[in-house]
């Protein structure tokens, strides 16, 4: 890995970005408080961030967030995308509340971040099993923390950065307007999941599990 910090070219010690695009990652101070970086090449991993520090957390720090701080406040929501890149689309085509997670899981750290801007969230990912599976565990805890929900996939496996390149904004706000809240996003994953006409038991299954998300609420 030619990013490994410490590896040694010719008795010269690499640099820890070596070949890669560094982003600058800002507080909501807006203070720069550490970088991330993405391979140029096939280096892996594709996108690498630095190390935790006294002044850097990632499970503390949104990517985008800062730069976005008005628009967030003026709509009292925040779109949660993947990666830099869909975050820097994003803004570009002139959707400003757009954030991303430092390549970890949504965290406590992170809903109470936003819930000091915004009342909803809506989560923007691509619809493989991996990603549905992430978005659904920090819809949960976002949920949990009070905040409204709603999840939007994007079509064609792409990523929202490749649609907006591709497509242009009423694109990417087409998919914002089907985003669906996270029990309706939930139900017809899990049925769809099933196939065929499910039977009474794997319906009821489903209501269960939908219901137990649900009850994470805290408001009845």
């Amino acid at each position: 890995n030619p990013a490994r910090p410490g590896a040694r070219d010719g008795g010269r010690p690499r640099d820890f970005f070596r070949y890669r695009i560094v982003y600058p990652i800002m507080s909501v101070k807006g203070e720069t408080v550490g970088f991330g970086a993405r391979a140029m090449g096939d280096a892996m991993p594709k996108y690498l961030n630095g190390p935790d520090t006294l002044v850097f957390s990632k499970s503390r720090v949104l990517y985008g967030l800062y730069e976005g701080l008005a628009e967030a406040r003026k709509a009292r929501q925040v779109l949660l995308l993947e990666g830099y890149m869909d975050v820097l689309a994003a803004h570009q085509y002139g959707f400003k509340t757009a954030c991303a997670p430092l390549g970890t899981a949504v965290t406590p750290e992170h809903a109470a971040l936003i819930k000091r801007y915004a009342d909803g969230v809506i989560f923007v990912f691509d619809p493989d099993n991996a990603g549905a599976q992430a978005a659904l565990r920090g819809a949960e805890l976002l949920l949990e923390s009070g905040l409204s929900v709603r999840i939007a996939t994007v079509p064609d496996g792409l990523d929202p950065d490749e649609l907006l390149q591709r497509d242009d904004r009423p694109a990417f706000e087409a998919v914002l307007a089907k985003a669906q809240d996270l029990p309706d996003f939930q139900t017809q994953r899990l049925l769809g999941k099933l196939g065929g006409r499910p039977s009474a038991e794997e319906k009821s299954k489903v209501a269960l599990e939908v219901l137990q998300v649900i009850a994470k609420a805290p408001n009845e």
